[in-house]
């Protein structure tokens, strides 16, 4: 293939998985802001017994990966925290404003946290949904 037609191509490449990400970031924080703002809309997960806010906590754990990697908030970088599964660092730190994050962590902390006697695994989800719930709270 022609070395200049080969750029081209590379370029063109680029320039589209720049605007696909793009797109696809901005998709995912309206997404996490319309579970945010209706967390009735959350899908039904057997481990909330019902409780929407609960469901909407378990949902926006599963965005964690859609924010930004140099998203800092309280002098920290949230998503560290979030991919260690450091629910017990997030926890402590955070001081949320908005009564609609407070409800939502709330809701998730038995299940997902226990006052720490919860599993890795678990504590892994508590950590990602607080990591969006900050995210939430003071992207710009």
């Amino acid at each position: 293939m022609n070395s200049s037609i080969m750029k081209a191509f590379l370029q063109g490449g680029a320039i589209m998985a720049c605007l696909f990400g793009a797109t696809l970031s901005h998709a995912d924080v309206q997404s996490m802001t319309k579970i945010y703002n209706s967390p009735q809309t959350a899908p039904k997960t057997q481990r909330c017994k019902g409780n929407q806010n609960c469901n909407a906590f378990y949902a926006l754990s599963k965005q964690w990966l859609s924010i930004p990697n140099n998203f800092t908030a309280y002098g920290d970088n949230i998503k560290n925290y979030a991919k260690a599964g450091d629910g017990y660092g997030l926890w402590k730190g955070a001081s949320f404003k908005k009564q609609r994050s407070i409800d939502l962590s709330q809701a998730a902390e038995p299940i997902f946290y226990n006052a720490g006697g919860a599993s890795a695994a678990d504590e892994r989800i508590f950590a990602q949904g607080l990591a969006v719930l900050i995210y939430l709270e003071n992207k710009k």
